[in-house]
């Protein structure tokens, strides 16, 4: 996307980069990008993870399907999840491992549309953050078959230690508006 009009910086222009965060990461190595904002699991030491950058937030991954029907007890979980090497794929593979119950992946998708798809035409379960659990998709809450998961963190990242020049002040303007907005989550608790 690019955005050519801007009231802050007129002159400049924006290209957005939607992808999964190891994607985004290796193009900020690669110099394709000055700004990244990404999601890192919180408390690992893996290089990849252990991305310096600024905590934007932490938010807590949850279980998301159509509705709880799509978990039957006594069948292996299905589940929904992003291409390898996502984040929330291993953070669910590890979370179900952990506690011994069985899973079958029963669609893999790298994008979130098409994992949302999947997950409202009622195919099994998927893991996002809290407040990304679209419209038409419920919250499940923790039980034996859907242990509690960890936590990840969105942090804004650059090449440079510190951005410069306009990625400082597109960063700036990320962390401000971040820390004045309450986010409205669409999404409904599973009863």
């Amino acid at each position: 996307m690019s955005c050519t009009s801007s009231p802050s910086a007129p002159s400049v222009e924006l290209e957005l980069t939607v992808a999964l965060s190891g994607t985004l990461f290796d193009l900020l190595d690669d110099g394709a990008l000055d700004l990244v904002i990404a999601k890192r699991r919180v408390g690992l030491n893996q290089q990849r993870e252990a991305r310096s950058g600024i905590a934007v937030r932490t938010e807590r991954l949850v279980w998301a399907a159509r509705d709880a029907s799509v978990v039957e007890p006594g069948k292996p979980l299905p589940l929904i999840l992003f291409s390898r090497p996502g984040i929330t794929r291993v953070a669910a593979m590890e979370a179900l491992d952990r506690k011994g119950i069985p899973w079958r992946i029963v669609c893999t998708s790298g994008s979130l549309s098409g994992l949302q798809a999947a997950a409202r035409a009622g195919l099994g379960v998927m893991v996002q953050p809290r407040s990304m659990v679209s419209a038409g998709l419920v919250v499940l809450p923790t039980t034996p078959q859907l242990p509690q998961l960890e936590e990840v963190e969105f942090i804004l990242t650059s090449v440079a230690s510190e951005p410069t020049g306009v990625a400082a002040a597109l960063a700036k303007e990320i962390l401000d508006r971040n820390a004045r907005q309450e986010f409205e989550l669409p999404f409904r608790e599973a009863v």
